[in-house]
């Protein structure tokens, strides 16, 4: 096989057209007949690097907040509260990490940046407590109480319900920094 010496000139077109990639590097970027931007223009790859990280992150949530719920209003006990919305958020921010990472093929972008994660794990971990804060108020008038929301608590939990929130963001911004949990 003859080779190419350093100093030689190229032969002519033939191995010119041998040495010339099949396509252009920049398409890698661009949409592909299956997997590029769909009519609405939106990628369908991106959305699907979406929705599946973004339901995993919902459910982690949910549970977290019904374990929240189960502590603050069935049992009325505040021991756990700030630990149990600490791995709420840490759980919903390393399973929403998913959305930043590109796909396998390498040619896909990620759903979201980082950035994005960090803020909407924040989001999603503090409406957890919130909603479970606020389904123990709820339960509580359910059994005849007359305080409102804030009232109520401050006058039972003291620093619990506000400790929650703040730990619950912490650990949602370092789980969406130190994620994805899985590969």
């Amino acid at each position: 096989m003859a080779g190419t010496e350093p100093g030689d000139r190229p032969r002519g077109s033939e191995d010119r057209a041998a040495r010339q990639l099949e396509r252009a590097p920049g398409e890698r970027y661009g949409g592909s007949a299956t997997g590029g931007p769909g009519a609405d223009g939106t990628d369908g790859a991106a959305r699907n690097a979406l929705l599946v990280p973004l339901a995993k992150a919902l459910v982690a949530a949910l549970i977290g907040t019904l374990v929240l719920y189960v502590l603050g209003a069935l049992l009325s006990s505040s021991a756990g509260l700030v630990f149990v919305a600490g791995l709420t958020g840490a759980a919903v921010g390393l399973l929403l990490a998913r959305a930043a990472v590109p796909g396998r093929s390498g040619g896909e972008r990620a759903a979201l940046t980082r950035r994005q994660v960090m803020w909407a794990s924040i989001s999603i971990s503090v409406l957890a407590v919130v909603l479970a804060s606020v389904g123990t108020w709820l339960h509580a008038l359910g059994e005849g109480g007359a305080l409102g929301v804030v009232d109520y608590l401050l006058e039972v939990f003291g620093v619990i319900v506000p400790a929650e929130l703040v730990i619950a963001a912490l650990a949602a911004a370092w789980g969406a920094g130190a994620g994805p949990v899985e590969r």
